[in-house]
């Protein structure tokens, strides 16, 4: 199953935070994959957590242990994985924090696809006028952020509008997450208004027919 850089993110801001074994200090997110601040880029994830302390003893003594056993200037910075929390350090070669993840962004992402969610909101004055297109618009916007997206997923298939089901069908989502909800949100639609799918022609028949009404076959 391959697991979106969204998906790692949602997981890394709603987890406990560690704190750094060298100085007890909390940890920051970290967005590895923006910078190479740090001595090497691949780290097997998008986001890590790492220690931004610029007192941490890792850090602070650091720079003389490099400079006196490798003849370099540089120092250490503690990183832990978010899945293991194996902690380990990773060297640094300035006090550029670039690529951490300042926490009143966090706190926004947080509540992004909440129902305190501005988006969310519009999302459902589009439903209450049943404003099919407009999210229709929303859920096929890649742009959208995908807790957004779902959102209206499920929303369309609220509304029980049969036309509904067509462009969902042929749109193509890239997003493993978003395809599933939108087949759930067929389903619905399908419940709602007693009908399903014919297996040979795909148009839709009403639920519990014998035989479909376009191609003439048995069902």
């Amino acid at each position: 199953m391959v697991v979106t850089r969204a998906e790692v993110y949602e997981k890394v801001v709603f987890a406990e935070r560690p704190v750094c074994p060298y100085c007890g200090k909390e940890m920051k997110v970290w967005a590895s994959y923006e910078t190479g601040f740090g001595c090497g880029s691949r780290w097997g994830t998008p986001y890590l957590f790492i220690c931004a302390n610029d007192e941490c003893p890792l850090f602070v003594d650091g720079w003389e242990h490099m400079r006196e056993t490798y003849g370099r200037p540089c120092s250490y910075r503690c990183i832990c994985y978010p899945d293991s929390r194996k902690t380990e350090t990773m060297v640094v070669y300035s006090y550029d924090k670039s690529g951490i993840i300042d926490e009143a962004t966090i706190s926004a992402d947080k509540a992004r696809g909440t129902l305190e969610d501005p988006a969310v909101q519009e999302l459902l004055s589009h439903f209450e006028s049943r404003g099919l297109e407009s999210l229709l618009s929303c859920l096929f916007d890649r742009d959208v952020y995908y807790k957004v997206r779902l959102r209206a997923a499920e929303l369309i298939g609220e509304l029980g509008l049969l036309e509904a089901i067509e462009p969902l069908r042929n749109y193509q989502f890239r997003d493993q997450c978003i395809a599933d909800s939108v087949r759930n949100t067929i389903k619905r639609l399908h419940d709602i208004t007693g009908t399903r799918e014919c297996p040979y022609c795909a148009e839709i028949v009403e639920d519990g027919v014998a035989t479909c009404s376009h191609c003439g076959r048995s069902l």
